[in-house]
């Protein structure tokens, strides 16, 4: 039976405690969390809802530019955050865009070679989402930049959604980086472009997708972020996961 995640990130204008019983009600059985959930959130509080709802808090997601002038310092101290709450993994960004000249790449790799240092110390895993824009945006960058950086703290974080956008088959994709894999998630909610939903780029082989995280045995949560809607209340935002989550068991 698979079991699903939530990114926190299209419900950054809510606190925790309005949605996250909702979610786990709904079938959601893990949580990562963004910036505006856990930049100042209690450990307590994160202790006391995993107590309340069962969910697993999996990870905390970054969007901060690691070739930003204080990039490699936000990045690290979001290492001690994912540490203070006793989240495992912390996902991240190239930093960098699509034009990178090579010594730009060289100085990118070296601060996610840091980055990867520090979580090391403090037992906590990287996963890195390619993203239209940044440095890591197709399959031929992602794979060069998890060659040069082998370790086992620095892994995957695997979405169909970036790769169709950049021009890459998404299961190819797969099948090329799934050594390294440690996440995947589902971009869902309402497309700017088309106006369609559950998922972006519905023109996207789902089932193709789907069979493919089988055959490479991913067994862990995949993750669901809900975006496009605005809302006053959550409810919207659960009910589109709920629905996202039920049409991907088709597949």
């Amino acid at each position: 039976m698979k079991t699903y995640c939530a990114s926190t990130l299209p419900f950054s204008s809510f606190r925790l405690t309005e949605f996250v019983s909702e979610l786990s009600d709904g079938g959601i059985s893990a949580i990562e969390l963004a910036h505006a959930h856990f930049s100042d959130v209690e450990a307590e509080t994160i202790a006391t809802l995993r107590e309340e709802t069962g969910l697993h808090f999996k990870s905390l997601l970054s969007t901060v530019r690691v070739d930003a002038p204080d990039g490699l310092e936000a990045q690290i101290s979001i290492l001690d955050v994912a540490q203070r709450l006793s989240i495992p993994i912390v996902s991240i960004a190239s930093g960098g865009d699509e034009t990178a000249t090579a010594r730009e790449i060289d100085t990118i790799i070296d601060h996610l070679k840091t980055v990867t240092a520090e979580a090391q110390t403090r037992n906590l895993t990287l996963a890195l989402y390619a993203h239209e824009g940044s440095l890591a945006y197709n399959i031929e960058r992602t794979q060069q930049i998890f060659n040069a950086i082998p370790s086992e703290n620095f892994g995957f974080y695997y979405s169909p959604f970036h790769f169709h956008r950049a021009g890459d088959d998404p299961v190819v994709a797969l099948q090329t980086l799934s050594e390294r894999l440690n996440s995947i998630y589902f971009n869902c909610g309402v497309d700017s472009r088309t106006g369609s939903e559950p998922f972006w780029a519905p023109e996207m082989d789902f089932r193709a997708i789907c069979k493919e995280i089988e055959r490479v045995g991913y067994d862990q949560e995949i993750m669901l972020i809900y975006l496009g809607l605005k809302v006053d209340t959550p409810q919207p935002i659960i009910e589109g996961v709920s629905n996202a989550r039920a049409k991907l068991e088709t597949y």
